[in-house]
């Protein structure tokens, strides 16, 4: 892997800014782009707009430096076990489908967050309009879609997993990864009201698995 696919490429690492990336992620998934402003974000963290800038150029800049932040988190968890050169097994494909599932289960407001980012990517007028495509692999979310797509070809082609058109494969993994955390705490509340959470978590990462058995085993 390589290393320039690290979040937030560029940029050192403060507490201060962290705090900042944490709460705009919460805030983005809640409001979306157009209605998440960089003043509300600055009363949610106790800094002023110029305090703000001083961390991010721009709302734009922000939003790219939350989405590079998320995939990056995600990336880190899953890198090694994507690798091309390394064989793709069903077994495999459970491991780094709980690891993401288990991760955006853990974050929900960052699974909003991707659900908000792709739904609105190539969608004209107001929508998570900001400039990380998928398929920019300089960056830590279009470098784990490209080894990802890449894993899942080599498993095909050597017999461990079923074929799947591309680019379908990979929106089934998408889906089961990101809708059921997404979903976390409203959708799905008032169907688990008396279920722990660490019981949904356990639950949950046993049916995703089952899942990508049932969709990708040869």
């Amino acid at each position: 892997m390589k290393s320039d696919s690290a979040p937030d490429k560029g940029h050192v690492r403060s507490p201060a800014r962290d705090r900042i990336l944490t709460r705009a992620i919460e805030l983005f998934a809640i409001h979306g782009f157009d209605a998440m402003t960089m003043r509300r974000l600055g009363d949610a963290v106790g800094l002023d707009n110029s305090s703000l800038y001083r961390h991010f150029a721009s709302k734009t800049a922000l939003a790219d430096a939350v989405l590079d932040h998320v995939a990056g988190e995600v990336f880190a968890r899953i890198a090694r076990q994507i690798d091309p050169s390394r064989s793709a097994t069903l077994k495999a494909l459970e491991d780094v489908c709980a690891a993401a599932g288990l991760y955006f289960f853990d974050h929900p407001a960052s699974a909003r967050l991707m659900v908000h980012w792709i739904m609105s990517m190539g969608v004209d007028g107001p929508g998570f309009a900001v400039s990380v495509p998928a398929t920019d692999t300089s960056r830590p979310g279009g470098a784990l879609l490209a080894n990802l797509r890449s894993w899942l070809e080599a498993g095909v082609q050597g017999g461990a997993l079923r074929e799947h058109a591309m680019p379908e494969a990979v929106v089934i993994l998408l889906g089961a990864i990101l809708i059921r955390p997404a979903t976390r705490g409203h959708l799905l509340e008032s169907m688990e009201p008396k279920r722990t959470l660490t019981a949904a978590r356990t639950a949950w990462e046993k049916e995703l698995r089952a899942a990508v058995r049932g969709a990708f085993a040869p």
